[in-house]
């Protein structure tokens, strides 16, 4: 349960990345999809490992419900600057390898600052507050299904077998005397 829970809150961080990521280079940028090319194009890659995540996320939460987890109610003003700082530390990190592989973009801090690069802040902070909804929202659901689970009957016993069970069949030598060579005749002969 616990390995469910941490896929769904990878799933929301990923997500929650990639937005920031975009969403800061296309305010600082104005939209500029040239500018944005350049060092970036890996993230359009990314998509579909994306997808996966967020469907993984979903059958997370339909496993922890239909198991009856519950799950951890951390508060939500607690929540808000985890995820914010989480997708900051991403933000921070991504920019700065960005700067270390791709050639012509900014290294060190001004990897993370230049050109606008200050806007991560609150759009971090804003993404975060999404996703730590997204999380209890996503709880929610978890609770629903796992309240909808218990209410069903479920059997006591297992189904009851009718009948007994048969002797167990087993070779008797003196039974079988084809097994072992022990035939009264002989095969026919082979025509010459």
């Amino acid at each position: 349960m616990r390995s469910a829970h941490k896929v769904r809150l990878a799933a929301i961080l990923a997500v929650g990345a990639f937005a920031l990521h975009q969403l800061r280079y296309l305010i600082a940028l104005g939209g500029s999809s040239a500018e944005l090319a350049h060092g970036h194009r890996y993230m359009a890659d990314l998509l579909p490992p994306l997808a996966v995540l967020v469907l993984a996320a979903s059958l997370a939460t339909l496993i922890r419900g239909t198991e009856g987890a519950s799950p951890e109610r951390a508060p939500l003003r607690r929540r808000i600057p985890v995820f914010a700082g989480a997708l900051l530390a991403i933000y921070v990190g991504q920019e700065s390898l960005e700067g270390l592989l791709a050639s012509g973009h900014p290294t060190g801090p001004a990897a993370v600052l230049a050109g606008g690069g200050w806007i991560a802040v609150p759009l971090a902070l804003a993404i975060g507050t999404l996703a730590a909804l997204m999380a209890r929202l996503l709880e929610g659901v978890e609770r629903t299904i796992a309240a909808v689970h218990a209410r069903r009957p479920r059997r006591a016993h297992p189904p009851a077998i009718h009948g007994r069970a048969l002797p167990a069949r087993g070779f008797r030598l003196s039974l079988t005397p084809l097994a072992f060579g022990l035939a009264r005749r002989p095969p026919p002969a082979a025509p010459a």
